[in-house]
């Protein structure tokens, strides 16, 4: 009778080890939505109440999956769903988690840093002489001051310091590259540590 429940014990494990998603952004580090407060403060005063997914026009704005061991914040999934930087999250959270940030470019560009670009030079397709792509560029609301085109191929450098990180990039870069990823300040400098 115990080795039966010791084999059920562990055949449950293992399916919840396999049904279950592993932690997406479990030290707080993950992209956030447009104007969130700073890590540590922004979970602080997030109360998990959905209304920024609910008014998010892409539907960019997750949350972790109910059967996630997280806590309820909401993060961006770039690669699947970019923020198109509209703002309306900022203006119906009900606790400032999120601050409210004008849907006006030099608004969002002097206030809002959700994420940093990270390039792949050998995964990128015009880096690495693989092709052509100026994807990234074509899909900037930034272009020219975030990312700029260099070089003969015309490969994109991204400036970081002018990236609001919305994740545009990523969305559009090709699978076959995949070179392109956002991530938040706190997980670049956590990287560099």
């Amino acid at each position: 009778m115990t080795d039966r429940r010791a084999l059920l014990a562990a055949l449950a494990a293992a399916a919840a080890a396999t049904l279950l998603p592993r932690r997406v952004h479990a030290s707080g580090t993950g992209v956030r939505p447009p104007g969130a407060l700073p890590p540590g403060q922004f979970e602080e005063a997030c109360i998990g109440c959905f209304r920024c997914a609910e008014v998010c026009p892409p539907k960019a704005i997750r949350f972790p999956s109910a059967l996630s061991l997280d806590a309820v914040h909401p993060f961006i999934a770039a690669r699947q769903t970019a923020c198109v930087l509209c703002m309306k999250c900022t203006l119906v959270c009900p606790t400032d988690a999120l601050a409210p940030v004008a849907a006006q470019p030099a608004a969002i560009a002097s206030s809002v840093r959700m994420g940093v670009p990270l390039l792949k030079r050998d995964a990128c397709l015009p880096w690495s002489g693989r092709g052509l792509c100026r994807l990234c560029y074509y899909v900037c609301p930034y272009a020219g001051t975030a990312v700029e085109l260099v070089g003969p191929r015309l490969a994109p450098l991204f400036h970081p310091e002018a990236c609001v990180g919305c994740g545009l990039c990523e969305e559009a870069c090709p699978d076959e590259a995949n070179a392109i990823r956002i991530r938040s300040p706190a997980e670049v400098a956590e990287a560099r540590g």
